[in-house]
């Protein structure tokens, strides 16, 4: 292709465009090509054009492998201006969640927080939630466009007037439902029926977690005293010690009931509670003092499997899945609403702080089900890692040693944490050990270029490499600085 280089657009103000059968065919049922393509180089394709032709279709068709691009400013364009808005694909746009539903379901959910406050967890609650659950499922499901469209839930609860422990209970149960469904459609498509008792399990599980709260005193500050912070680890006992009563309840649910702060194998100090030695002198108390009760059998049973499940630390692949999707669920839930202490984070910062204390708490897979399957989702659309960002990644050596490198993103395709990267340089972390480990920061005083500059593509590797951290101006602004002069100077 011939072009005059004045007319080259930069690299930097393109972002890549999703080049689908199902773009295509809305460019033709709507008979229009709504904005300008480039291709990887910046040269133009094809202006924006009414009554496209097939020869058009299939001019764009021939890079649809080297990659097809659009102006980013397309992204700033609305179109009650009268100005075109950028093509997404069918059905990413739509809202999936009813405004007066899902204002409902948060109120009757604030409403048995404070029952519970007050009475035993009874067998008309729990088909009261089963049947809530239920028809949130259901309806997200029958949405045709339950794969791509918006979870406007955190819309839907700023003005809902709901207490904060409903906001929690509500977003949790929308977020950890979401994972669930479009991770299964993904890996088990084809089983939809069979899958809807795993989505109700987790959905009863993400519901009913935290109802152990409602019978404990604690402190709405961030800094807990040691004291404090052992009152707090005791809710996911006292929350499956509440549900015992009803029988509606499957132990499968209280399993992951209990298990809700243990999103990663073993226990290390990152599967900070329940403490497995604490966890089974309780329930064999508890159990203990049931034998000795008439008409309690099945409460005991209940509490044998789980002390089984304990004692030979019985798991399954699909049981921890579940686990971190609860964990990381709920991280978000919190982070994204009012607390006493602080005021809520945007959607999009709250899933960069998710990433960025990842690194102990969570797999690659389980990141990728939060930030691939439903991260866009959350946030109208918009990625945490884009095009010219900079991340830093982590792999393991066949020696199980950790290396650590600052990486600048290249191109962002279909899944947001397996983009292309061009690597800068390596780097230490500072790693830090409180309630939990985390990295505290990172030392810049460690840090080695890499003069090759070598490029690497996550989408086309199966390696132990992962993106760890999104190197923010906000969240980190001097590392931000720091790396942005680096990269400016090499």
């Amino acid at each position: 292709m011939s072009t005059n280089d004045t007319n080259i657009v930069p690299r930097e103000k393109l972002a890549k465009f999703e080049l689908t059968e199902e773009s295509l065919n809305s460019f033709r049922k709507n008979q229009n090509i709504p904005l300008d393509l480039y291709n990887k180089d910046g040269q133009i394709l094809i202006h924006k054009k009414r009554n496209p032709t097939e020869a058009d279709f299939g001019k764009l068709l021939k890079f649809e492998m080297q990659g097809v691009y659009f102006l980013i400013s397309e992204l700033k364009k609305n179109k009650p201006n009268g100005s075109e808005k950028p093509y997404l694909e069918p059905g990413r746009t739509t809202k999936l969640f009813d405004i007066e539903k899902t204002a409902r379901f948060a109120k009757q959910s604030q409403a048995l927080i404070e029952e519970l406050r007050k009475t035993s967890f009874s067998s008309d609650q729990a088909v009261f939630v089963q049947n809530s659950v239920n028809e949130l499922l259901t309806d997200f499901t029958s949405n045709p466009d339950f794969e791509l469209g918006i979870f406007n839930i955190l819309e839907i609860l700023s003005v809902a007037g709901v207490s904060v422990e409903s906001e929690l209970m509500t977003k949790r149960t929308v977020v950890a439902m979401g994972m669930k469904v479009r991770t299964r459609k993904i890996v088990n498509e084809g089983k939809e029926e069979s899958n809807k008792k795993d989505h109700l399990s987790l959905m009863m599980a993400s519901y009913l977690m935290d109802v152990g709260y409602s019978r404990l005193e604690v402190k709405q500050t961030p800094k807990l005293t040691k004291e404090e912070y052992a009152v707090v680890q005791q809710h996911p006992i006292i929350s499956y010690l509440m549900t015992l009563p009803a029988p509606e309840v499957e132990s499968h649910v209280r399993t992951l009931i209990l298990n809700h702060h243990r999103p990663y194998r073993g226990n290390g100090v990152n599967n900070n509670f329940p403490d497995p030695r604490s966890l089974f002198t309780k329930l064999m108390s508890v159990r203990d003092k049931y034998n000795r009760e008439v008409g309690k059998e099945r409460i005991t049973q209940d509490i044998e499997l789980q002390l089984h499940l304990q004692e030979n630390n019985v798991t399954t692949s699909s049981f921890e899945e579940d686990i971190a999707i609860l964990s990381l669920a709920s991280e978000y839930a919190s982070l994204t609403s009012n607390q006493p202490w602080r005021p809520a984070f945007k959607s999009s910062t709250a899933l960069k702080m998710i990433l960025n204390d990842s690194f102990f708490s969570y797999s690659n897979k389980n990141i990728r089900h939060l930030l691939d399957y439903v991260g866009s989702s959350l946030t109208n659309n918009e990625n945490i890692i884009n095009f010219g960002d900079f991340v830093i990644t982590a792999s393991v050596d066949s020696e199980k040693r950790a290396h650590f490198d600052i990486c600048l993103v290249l191109d962002v395709g279909r899944y947001q944490t397996r983009p292309k990267l061009q690597r800068i340089c390596s780097i230490n972390p500072i790693f830090q050990k409180g309630i939990k480990f985390k990295i505290a920061d990172f030392d810049l005083k460690s840090i080695k270029i890499d003069r090759r500059k070598a490029i690497m593509d996550l989408a086309l590797q199966a390696g132990t490499t992962r993106v760890i951290y999104t190197i923010d101006p906000e969240l980190n602004p001097a590392l931000h600085e720091a790396v942005y002069k680096l990269n400016l100077n090499a």
